[in-house]
């Protein structure tokens, strides 16, 4: 970014991009793409969860539990 440059984060893209959406994921080396097979760890910031995956499948059952938890627990405060 050079300088002077407006940031990409402005406040009315970051309300619509809070962190308890938001996850880190590491891929491990033998992550091939291209022929379907993943592995790695994913981590979502606001609540700490983490789990290893073996496959794409185990990867999105887990940001879908986690996701759902979170909306059910906003849910309940409002």
């Amino acid at each position: 970014m050079t300088s002077g440059s407006p940031s990409p984060y402005t406040p009315h893209i970051m309300k619509a991009l809070q962190h308890t959406g938001a996850f880190v994921i590491q891929f491990q080396p033998e992550t091939a793409v291209e022929t379907g097979s993943f592995e790695g760890r994913v981590e979502h910031i606001a609540s700490s969860m983490a789990m290893h995956f073996r496959s794409l499948e185990e990867f999105l059952s887990f940001v879908t539990r986690v996701l759902t938890q979170v909306r059910a627990e906003q849910h309940e405060r409002a």
